[in-house]
């Protein structure tokens, strides 16, 4: 009955603390680099920094990522949070247009009624 104890009593006095959990992770202020936080903090901190920084907007793609507003139009266009089809959308007029360029290089030949084999019909 006493090993039962003994037993009970390590496994209680034993405590798993996991440092890899994300709340402990310190991140950096996307507005201010000076603000250190943690990542669990983060979103209430913005609430209150947004106050600080009224020129600097939030990116439509980035959650976290944040800019000036004159700086904005040129990050849209090359944004690494951009999903794909966001990207495809712009890149649309493009293709089309390398299309057209490739078409105007073929010659079609639609006069049915006088064709002519320039090839010996060897049949």
């Amino acid at each position: 009955m006493s090993s039962e104890k003994e037993l009970s009593n390590d496994q209680s006095n034993q405590e798993v603390i996991d440092f890899g959990i994300y709340y402990l992770d310190m991140v950096q202020c996307p507005l201010n680099p000076n603000h250190k936080l943690r990542r669990h903090r983060l979103p209430y901190h913005l609430l209150k920094c947004k106050k600080m920084f009224p020129d600097k907007i939030k990116c439509p793609y980035g959650h976290y990522y944040y800019l000036e507003k004159h700086e904005m139009a040129n990050h849209l266009q090359t944004c690494p949070y951009k999903p794909r089809s966001v990207q495809a959308e712009e890149m649309q007029p493009y293709i089309v247009q390398a299309q057209r360029a490739r078409n105007e290089n073929i010659v079609y030949n639609y006069d049915v009624d006088n064709f002519e084999i320039d090839e010996p019909y060897w049949d």
